[in-house]
């Protein structure tokens, strides 16, 4: 009974990496939430594990297709970025790069003209031009994998001749080129089991391997002449083969429902993600119509605590609504709002948020009118990390004299209670743009903005911020991250890291992103045994 309990939790763990992480495998030389308890670790011997079968191997499913925008079987989602060069790369410190553009211009943000690489090859030997470009991403606006980030921001896309396309946005955003880390396919091919591309590995016929494209501009810097292909679609099978090496690279969300534990035959890396934690605020009504309220809850949050000793460090810490890598995020604000109890009680006595009846509860004064606080504070249970982060924020709360009911609500709830706006506060995680935009977050309108923020000098600092150049970014996102710190619509916490895990010794050389696993593949070294 007890080994069979086991292989049932390591069934429901395999099912999460499928749903919520990419799969792996090789040749020679992109929401669970709640972790389950840990299993114990497989004792492999360090020498010669990863030596299984000789090849770098990665997990497919034929019954589905190979196509980057069509594809929702996230082992086939893993090979493609293998197969189909991006237009443009965001590396780990959410930098751009063009990988198939020449150059791109704009005057305002909003008319983008971008010149693609012509003498890029596609696997049959033809050419990349501007129509396969902009092909590529009108599927991409309706792929599963794709379509969201590009929801309400593109108005139209289109080839001007051979090597120049014009994308035309609805509103500016100088940012732009950061959300086009989209796969390129040959034009009409969207429809084949593995449409035609221009990646540095491409399909047999057979679907049993990736073979070198030698006519791709970094052929001689791959680490492999092919890459294994192996298909194993039954859920304890894919773990099995991991354990035995037969599939050498998978990825994990260490925050999320299904935490997959591996043993110590393994190296685990980490890459940055845009998944942003968050508490939000019915601005409208309430305790937290009181934006100085507000702000004094950007102290109470030790977000610390919840990377370190909630997630386990698989986080970073932040105060602003961007990731801290990113070029634009200023670490001055991080120390000014950083948790501090003392800063905490002066910020709300400030807020005049005082004990005025002697209960040992905290008031607040709202039009001369003394308002018991009773701070109504919803986030999901079927999250673990959230609800222990939610429940250790209400504690700092209430040992501030602060009234707090938690409701721990299941998903179905909780997401019906947010967008009535039947709330005071609210912890949740979203997942930001690489662009970092707040559009769609705080401005009224924005279909994440479920605390009704209608501030327009908040409007003006974020259309200003994403319409600015590069001499006045910076200036022009502090200006912005001083009001939010003032106002706080939001409170960020921190941003989510997730893992690539690969056996002990077998690549060198990985800097996965969120967006490309294979980051950087040329400079990776396979060692299969």
């Amino acid at each position: 009974m007890h080994s069979r309990l086991n292989r049932y939790i390591l069934v429901l763990l395999i099912l999460a990496m499928l749903t919520a992480s990419l799969t792996g495998c090789g040749g020679t030389a992109e929401e669970g939430e709640a972790p389950l308890p840990e299993l114990p670790e497989n004792n492999y011997s360090d020498t010669g594990f990863h030596a299984a079968d000789k090849v770098f191997s990665l997990n497919c499913d034929k019954d589905y297709s190979f196509s980057p925008f069509s594809t929702t079987n996230t082992s086939n989602i893993m090979c493609t970025q293998v197969m189909y060069d991006q237009l443009f790369n965001v590396d780990e410190n959410f930098a751009v790069t063009s990988e198939l553009v020449e150059r791109y211009s704009t005057e305002d943000g909003q008319i983008w003209r971008f010149w693609v690489d012509t003498s890029v090859k596609f696997w049959d030997g033809s050419y990349l031009t501007a129509a396969d470009a902009a092909y590529s991403i009108q599927r991409a606006m309706q792929s599963p994998q794709f379509k969201s980030r590009f929801s309400g921001a593109i108005f139209g896309v289109s080839a001007a001749d051979e090597k120049q396309f014009i994308i035309t946005l609805n509103y500016s955003d100088m940012l732009f080129p950061a959300l086009l880390t989209v796969p390129v396919i040959k034009y009409g091919t969207v429809g084949d089991t593995a449409p035609m591309g221009t990646g540095p590995y491409m399909p047999n016929e057979e679907l049993t391997q990736l073979d070198l494209f030698e006519g791709h501009r970094n052929a001689d810097k791959m680490p492999a002449e092919h890459i294994c292909l192996k298909e194993f679609k039954e859920v304890e099978a894919i773990i099995n083969a991991f354990e035995n090496s037969e599939i050498d690279i998978v990825t994990n969300d260490p925050t999320g429902f299904f935490n997959v534990g591996y043993g110590a035959a393994n190296e685990i890396r980490y890459f940055p993600t845009t998944h942003m934690h968050y508490l939000g605020f019915n601005v409208n009504k309430g305790f937290f119509s009181v934006p100085l309220a507000r702000k004094a809850m950007t102290y109470v949050v030790d977000r610390e605590h919840i990377v370190n000793d909630i997630m386990g460090g698989a986080a970073s810490e932040a105060t602003l609504p961007m990731h801290p890598a990113a070029e634009y995020y200023n670490d001055r604000f991080s120390e000014i709002v950083s948790y501090s109890v003392s800063k905490s009680e002066a910020a709300f006595d400030e807020a005049s948020v005082q004990d005025y009846d002697d209960d040992g509860y905290r008031e607040i004064m709202i039009t001369g009118i003394q308002v018991e606080s009773n701070i109504d504070f919803i986030v999901c249970n079927e999250s673990t990390v959230k609800l222990q982060a939610a429940r250790a924020i209400a504690e700092n709360m209430k040992a501030l004299g602060l009234k707090v009911e938690l409701r721990e609500l299941p998903w179905l709830e909780y997401n019906y209670e947010l967008n009535q706006g039947n709330f005071d506060m609210y912890y949740a995680e979203t997942s930001m743009t690489a662009d970092f935009s707040l559009r769609e977050l705080l401005l009224s309108g924005g279909k994440l903005n479920y605390g009704k923020v209608n501030d327009e000098t908040l409007k003006d600092n974020i259309n200003a911020f994403m319409s600015a150049n590069d001499e006045t970014r910076q200036t022009a996102a502090d200006i912005m991250f001083k009001y939010i710190t003032d106002t706080a619509p939001i409170v960020p916490i921190c941003f989510e890291k997730q893992q690539v895990i690969t056996h002990r010794g077998v690549v060198s050389g990985l800097k996965p992103s969120q967006y490309n696993i294979f980051n950087g593949l040329e400079n990776w070294e396979i060692n299969a045994g």
